[in-house]
């Protein structure tokens, strides 16, 4: 498929009109989803390539790109608020990809979040800000937004989704500690929550997190 045009950026919806590439099965026939949140600098179609490691029949892929290839400027254990308007317009991103997702027939409760580095980072916030039962979220390389993730109270919501954070122990990019936190936040909040730190992994993805990752889609055969 062809990559559709992409609108002029916005300064209060910098990622409007942004490509969400697709990959396996056909809405027509399609009875799960896979959102696939790329990190910074990357590409949407890049992260795609990730799906021959964890393709299944019956699940279509769909990665939003974002603009400049950037979901967010700020670190995210800074203040939220200097990661707006582009935070609040990459949810929007993500939010689209799901509608895509329901138009096929997929509901929430069978797609799975997959997000690496920043697309992690923004899965688990779009997840943490919309709870629901959803089909799965795992979150690689990054944890959620915010300097105080202690203060990130709120009552279930999340229905038991399964949820895994996975990260280098020695990640230069991502706190262990944030990652850990991040995993107790979703099991405060009805996920059905785990974490996993690996020694010498770096700011990258072994064979075990795609070895879970895999293991959430297979619950939605």
């Amino acid at each position: 498929m062809s990559p559709r045009p992409t609108a002029p950026r916005s300064a209060t919806d910098p990622h409007e009109g942004q490509e969400i590439a697709t990959a396996g099965a056909p809405p027509q026939v399609a009875d799960a989803a896979v959102v696939v949140l790329h990190g910074r600098g990357s590409k949407a179609r890049h992260a795609l390539t990730l799906v021959d490691e964890f393709l299944h029949r019956g699940v279509m892929y769909l990665a939003p790109q974002a603009a400049g290839s950037s979901w967010y400027p700020a670190p995210a254990a800074g203040p939220i608020e200097r990661n707006e308007p582009w935070l609040t317009s990459a949810l929007g991103r993500v939010s689209a990809a799901l509608d895509i997702a329901a138009d096929a027939g997929v509901p929430p409760e069978r797609v799975v979040f997959f997000g690496f580095s920043q697309g992690a980072c923004l899965a688990a916030e779009f997840a943490v800000r919309n709870p629901r039962r959803y089909g799965g979220l795992v979150a690689l390389s990054g944890s959620l937004l915010g300097p105080d993730l202690g203060s990130r109270t709120g009552d279930g919501g999340l229905g038991g989704t399964p949820v895994f954070f996975g990260s280098g122990r020695d990640d230069p990019r991502v706190d262990a500690d944030r990652v850990e936190a991040s995993a107790r936040i979703f099991a405060g909040r009805g996920a059905d929550a785990t974490s996993r730190l690996y020694e010498g992994l770096g700011h990258a993805i072994n064979d075990d997190e795609v070895r879970v990752t895999n293991s959430f889609i297979e619950r939605l055969d």
